[in-house]
């Protein structure tokens, strides 16, 4: 079977445009040093911005709302669009007489024609159309406030996380050499007969859970690790230092109860829905035009001729006006169908408001009470760390049984991870805190200016 020329063109066209129009993404590999990255918070703010695809992402839609508004501000302006026809026929005729021979007659004929039009008045379509896009513009820019507080708040939570794991990674590291002394405290004293097997057993076991903990706290550190690579730009590199602690992350005091109304108001999030509602109240002018009169001024300027040097000039101008009578019920329809958007975008405006008043409620309460909870962490792990100390001293002399001193050494390392923890959900608390009031990467990088 043979196939035409044309059918190996179009499916050599297919091919070429469907290479061109295939997405590939960069590739992702993790890299692993022999010596720490070391990083700092704000070195990881300035790599977020430039880097992280959520706020390129939100740019560029920043960017096309723009040109959406560009689009509806060209509505104002008058539209001109040229016109060049060519056309060549020939009409077959019959001449008459005797000796008369068949003919035809060749016409050609050219027109360039220049037309405008300048809408002079639609019911303030265009107004309500150009309005609306500039607030949706402003939610644009405000969807923009809330992605970057929340692209900081999930790296500000990785950042404390992997401070975390590399403190517990340490903690972790203390308590197996403790359990490896006591197992061998524990067995010595089983050998001379005087403890028990199952203590002996029992003191290995918690050995062996010690170096697991110090194990899987590496492990963490290393997926951590990668969950801040990948808040701060996808640049995945192992492993890495960072220049600060967990104490230095702590405020030294928490503010007063502040009036959370107030904030709500003002909140990015908020702001966006209420550019939203106002959007859609714009698109109710938008609407009300379909009832009013349309006038639109038009220019035709052209010429046409058989040939380029031989045109005729024609020019026109005019007025249109044209008046809606009845469209089915579609425009009046369309208006009730604005008003009821604009209803469902105001009552959005206001859950949202009211919601946030309760979590700023919420996420205040969790960020007091975990300052609050460090220095009662802290007395608990001053309190078992002596207690502890007392307990295997005595326990060595024979004086404490090994349950005792079993319950001493568990609580001791309780004492120490919980206190940890305690360090790091005040930064969770706080950086949770700070996303719900809206603060951005921006305001970080600006605050060190």
């Amino acid at each position: 079977m043979k196939y035409p020329k044309k059918f190996f063109i179009l499916v050599l066209m297919t091919l070429l445009l469907g290479g061109c129009l295939t997405v590939r993404l960069p590739g992702a590999h993790i890299q692993r040093v022999s010596q720490p990255e070391v990083v700092t918070w704000l070195g990881l703010v300035r790599k977020a911005l430039q880097l992280n695809p959520d706020l390129q992402s939100a740019r560029y839609v920043v960017t096309s709302v723009a040109r959406s508004r560009d689009i509806a501000f060209g509505d104002y302006l008058p539209s001109f669009q040229g016109d060049l026809q060519r056309s060549v026929s020939r009409n077959g005729f019959s001449g008459g007489g005797s000796g008369s021979g068949g003919g035809s007659a060749l016409q050609d004929n050219l027109s360039l024609d220049l037309v405008g039009n300048q809408s002079l008045f639609n019911g303030f379509g265009t107004t309500g159309s150009f309005i609306k896009a500039r607030k949706d513009l402003d939610a644009a820019n405000f969807q923009y406030v809330v992605t970057s507080a929340t692209v900081r708040n999930a790296l500000k939570l990785a950042y404390v996380d992997v401070l975390k794991w590399n403190r517990l990674w340490k903690v972790n590291q203390g308590i197996l050499e403790r359990r490896k002394q006591n197992a061998e405290m524990v067995r010595l004293r089983y050998e001379a007969g005087r403890e028990n097997l199952g203590s002996a057993l029992r003191a290995e076991a918690l050995a062996a859970q010690a170096a697991f903990d110090v194990q899987a706290a590496e492990r963490s550190i290393n997926s951590q690790t990668i969950r801040l690579a990948r808040e701060s730009g996808g640049e995945f590199v192992l492993p890495v230092m960072i220049k600060n602690s967990l104490e230095q992350l702590v405020p030294l005091g928490i503010v007063m109860e502040p009036d959370y109304g107030e904030i709500a108001d003002n909140l990015p999030q908020v702001q966006r829905l209420i550019k939203v509602a106002e959007a859609a109240k714009a698109n109710v002018v938008a609407a009300q035009s379909a009832v009013w009169p349309q006038v639109d001024g038009t220019m035709d300027y052209g010429d046409s001729g058989s040939r380029v040097s031989n045109l005729k000039s024609e020019h026109s101008w005019g007025l249109n006006v044209i008046v809606p009578f009845f469209n089915g019920g579609k425009n009046v329809n369309a208006i009730r169908k604005a008003k009821a958007d604009y209803d469902v975008a105001r009552t959005l405006a206001i859950s949202a408001r009211d919601e946030a008043v309760a979590q700023l409620a919420e996420a205040w309460v969790k960020y007091a009470n975990a300052i609050d909870n460090i220095a009662v962490r802290k007395k608990f792990l001053e309190a078992s760390q002596k207690r502890a100390e007392i307990v295997r001293a005595e326990y060595a002399s024979g004086l404490m049984t090994f349950q005792d001193f079993d319950t001493a050494e568990q609580e001791q390392n309780n004492a120490e991870n919980d206190y940890v923890l305690s360090l790091a959900d005040v930064s969770n608390a706080q950086a949770n805190w700070e996303m719900i009031r809206g603060k951005t990467l921006e305001d970080d990088l600006n605050a060190n200016k």
